[in-house]
C-alpha cells in the first residue's frame, strides 16, 4: 500500500483528518464535515502509497492527515477502502470522547501528560475532546455508518 516509515515525532492528540477528492461520498464518512476530527498516537505511518498496486487490488485511499506547510513532511495515509467490505484507518474511530476526557484529567495521566507534550497540548486535548463537532462526532458517525453498511449486506445462509 505504501511505506510505513517512523514519525520523526509522535503524532499525540486530535487531529484534522481530510477527504481525497472522491471520498466525500464515502459512506463511513456520512455526517462528518471535510475536515473531521481523530484522535491520534502513533509513532509510525504509512506514506508514499504504491499507487499501482492500489490500483490492482481496487483499494482507493479515503483521508490524508492535516496539513503541516510549515514542515517538509509527507503527509500520511488516514483512511484506506480495501474493497466493498474492509476499511482500515491510522486514527482512532473508536475514541470515546468523555472517556478520554476523564482518563486525560486523572492526576496521574494529567502529569504524564504535561511532562511529556505540555501543559498547553493537555488543554487543548481536553478542550477538543469536550467540543461536539470534534471527537464526539467523529465517534457518533464513522463505527456507526461501518456498521450500518455491513449489517445491511448480511446475506441468510441457506444449509
Amino acid at each position: 500500500m505504501g511505506n510505513v516509515t517512523k514519525r520523526k515525532s509522535t503524532a499525540f492528540g486530535v487531529f484534522p483528518v481530510h477527504y481525497l477528492p472522491g471520498a466525500e461520498n464515502e459512506q463511513i464518512f456520512s455526517g462528518l464535515k471535510d475536515p473531521f476530527y481523530a484522535v491520534d498516537s502513533r509513532d509510525y505511518q504509512v506514506i508514499q502509497p504504491n499507487h499501482n498496486r492500489l490500483r490492482e487490488m481496487g483499494a482507493q485511499i479515503l483521508a490524508i492527515e492535516k496539513a503541516r506547510p510549515h514542515v517538509p513532511y509527507e503527509r500520511a495515509i488516514m483512511a484506506i477502502r480495501f474493497n466493498e467490505n474492509m476499511i482500515g484507518t491510522q486514527f482512532h474511530p473508536e475514541a470515546d470522547a468523555i472517556g478520554m476526557s476523564l482518563h486525560l484529567k486523572t492526576p496521574e495521566k494529567k502529569k504524564t501528560v504535561i511532562e511529556n507534550y505540555g501543559a498547553e497540548k493537555w488543554q487543548s486535548m481536553i478542550e477538543q475532546l469536550n467540543d461536539p463537532d470534534k471527537i464526539m462526532c467523529t465517534y457518533a458517525h464513522i463505527l456507526p455508518n461501518f456498521l450500518h453498511e455491513a449489517v445491511g449486506k448480511l446475506q441468510l445462509a441457506v444449509l
